[in-house]
């Protein structure tokens, strides 16, 4: 697949405040508006649509490599829309890489198809493992529930309405072929409306600690060496809606091993209420990731002052003077 130069460096995010006494300031770049943009990302998806016989070249080189590690897909669940669920677990079925797990932690809901849905497929394939919650956890708590069915190498995170592309862990393993060394993974996203189009590209930045301490841009695709996960033991209660922002930051001050893919492989999908469709849906989680990065701080024995930043959704780490 052709990654053309126009969609390549229009999403390029920008790094701005690089020092850490000065303030750590940016706003968000990458995001296409709609219109005329969403059209040209349209056609260039078409363009650089995945097509049969690029499939059989990657079940190919799948033959060809050293290392195929089982990758755990970790999805916590609750009361989602059936076709939204659906689309995600098949998603993960159309993957070119097959040597995967999906463990699914149902967080308690209410809505009666979510066990049907669940149970199926749990029936029908061995690598799908569901647990149904007697209680809500909320999704810290969903999510360890859903890490504590796993027993792959890797962890990937996968939203219950959200849906990778075919060759997402194809990539991924591709790369552990390359850098078996890698320890956190991440790939670039778009979104995807309600009738699945296509559109606001995020072309991501490679590992940069800096930015990192301004937002999230990590976000989706992420997959981590579950050593790794088990060691800061998994998600904590009480950053929910920041959840992965707090466990990033954990992670990533334990290993400096982190490679970017800079391929489009997971696409976000825009419910109603969502942070895909307005970055400030969920005003709640901005408090809980300034804490997360307050604890962050703390761990790294810096005195910080951690605020809010130019832009909705973005954070200023400044150093405070001892």
């Amino acid at each position: 697949m052709k990654v053309t130069l126009l969609w390549k460096m229009a999403g390029r995010l920008v790094h701005l405040g690089r020092l850490l006494k000065n303030g750590i300031k940016t706003k968000m770049f990458g995001v296409g508006d709609f219109g005329k943009e969403d059209l040209k990302y349209k056609r260039w998806v078409k363009e650089t649509a995945l097509t049969a016989a690029d499939i059989e070249v990657m079940k190919k080189e799948i033959e060809s490599f050293a290392f195929k590690p089982k990758i755990s897909l970790i999805m916590p669940v609750y009361n989602i829309p059936r076709q939204w669920l659906v689309r995600a677990i098949e998603s993960v079925f159309e993957q070119v890489y097959e040597n995967w797990e999906l463990c699914i932690a149902d967080d308690a809901s209410s809505k009666p198809h979510i066990r049907k849905v669940l149970s199926r497929y749990q029936t029908n394939d061995m690598r799908v493992k569901v647990k149904f919650l007697e209680e809500n956890q909320g999704i810290s708590g969903a999510s360890n529930q859903a890490l504590s069915l796993s027993a792959g190498q890797y962890a990937a995170f996968l939203d219950h309405d959200d849906e990778l592309s075919k060759d997402s862990l194809f990539e991924v393993v591709k790369l552990l072929n390359q850098y078996p060394e890698a320890e956190i993974i991440y790939t670039d996203e778009d979104k995807l409306t309600l009738s699945s189009q296509r559109l606001r590209p995020v072309y991501k930045s490679d590992w940069d600690p800096e930015l990192f301490l301004t937002y999230n841009y990590l976000c989706h695709l992420v997959v981590c060496r579950m050593e790794l996960v088990d060691k800061v033991g998994g998600f904590r209660k009480g950053f929910e809606g920041s959840q992965d922002y707090d466990l990033l930051l954990r992670l990533t001050e334990l290993t400096e091993k982190i490679f970017h893919i800079p391929k489009i492989l997971y696409h976000w999908r825009m419910v109603p209420g969502s942070a895909a469709v307005r970055v400030d849906a969920k005003s709640k989680s901005f408090e809980r990731a300034k804490r997360a990065l307050r604890d962050a701080m703390e761990r790294r024995g810096i005195r910080a002052a951690v605020s809010d930043g130019e832009t909705i959704g973005t954070f200023c780490v400044k150093e405070e003077s001892k």
